[in-house]
């Protein structure tokens, strides 16, 4: 049986019928296709969309699978939220910017990580202790992407320009009609760009960013996967790029503090945004006599609270 091009029937209350014949051009399958999908009667655009938003501010969608809100997914831990928010995004005309500011206004959102009482942890954690719930706030780690840019950012050197064509920190080279990529090292402010605007070919991929779980680029990833490996720790203290960022936060820091050891202490405050205690103030004051400005600098990029949020 000739099958007529059509939507999906199991969408409730969302015709599948395109009126299409059977031998209708393709352009007008796709048109057809994507005025069903954006129909103000699929209801499924605003979840999807809510529940992918969601899942880029928590971590985790109010779905925990976000291609997939089918019967073979995950069960919404919060259906009546989710419901409330896709009903908001519809009624805002698919505005995401409303959406963002009334995720991140919210107290669920600006919950704390720590200091809870601990008769609430203690209980919090026996009864959801991976946080679906949202009882408390989630420590993430950031992605491989914003800790580039976090180097590049207290280290003086991030250039914030927005647009325009992507660097290039690979070579290429094209042998019997097959190119090859390879990293190369760059000390240049052409590449001290955000790595949203990273030239990424399927070959010749960043270590730095790969280590840290940044997807392949061949392929879709709905979700990130987030790893905990020595390689992470090595490279935080070995990476070119790395040690280059040390330098220069290093020589960003000491232009103002000159030759003030205490003063350039302060560098915890420019990475981690707080002063370090009074044993973290010795050991750093120490670590600059003896190994440089630079080597703070860099255990500072080691530290929790740097590839935090």
């Amino acid at each position: 049986e000739v099958v007529p091009p059509s939507g999906l029937q199991a969408v409730s209350g969302h015709s599948d019928d395109f009126n299409l014949p059977v031998d209708a051009p393709e352009a007008d399958r796709r048109r057809k296709l994507a005025e069903w999908i954006t129909s103000d009667a699929n209801p499924l655009l605003a979840r999807v969309m809510v529940n992918r938003i969601w899942h880029y501010h928590f971590g985790v969608g109010i779905v925990d699978t976000p291609n997939d809100l089918g019967f073979n997914g995950g069960r919404p831990t919060h259906p009546e939220l989710l419901e409330y928010l896709a009903g908001k995004f519809h009624a805002d005309g698919y505005q995401m910017k409303s959406l963002h500011r009334a995720i991140v206004t919210s107290k669920t959102y600006r919950q704390t990580s720590h200091g809870l009482p601990p008769e609430q942890y203690a209980k919090g954690q026996t009864v959801d202790a991976n946080n679906r719930l949202l009882w408390r706030g989630a420590t993430r780690r950031l992605e491989a992407e914003v800790i580039r840019d976090a180097m590049l950012a207290v280290s003086g050197k991030l250039d914030d320009a927005a647009g325009g064509p992507s660097f290039i920190d690979v070579s290429v080279t094209e042998n019997n009609g097959t190119t090859y990529y390879e990293p190369i090292d760059t000390n240049d402010n052409a590449f001290w760009r955000r790595t949203v605007y990273r030239f990424n070919p399927r070959g010749g991929r960043s270590g730095l960013l790969d280590t840290f779980d940044c997807p392949d680029s061949a392929s879709t990833a709905p979700r990130r996967a987030v790893t905990t490996t020595p390689l992470q720790a090595l490279s935080l203290l070995n990476n070119s790029f790395v040690l280059q960022m040390a330098d220069a936060m290093a020589k960003r820091v000491r232009s103002e503090f000159k030759h003030d050891i205490r003063g350039q202490v302060r560098a915890w405050q420019l990475a981690i945004t707080r002063d370090p205690s009074e044993e973290e103030r010795v050991l750093s004051e120490q670590l600059v006599r003896n190994h440089g400005l630079a080597a703070l600098c860099r255990g500072l990029f080691n530290a929790n609270e740097f590839v935090m949020n």
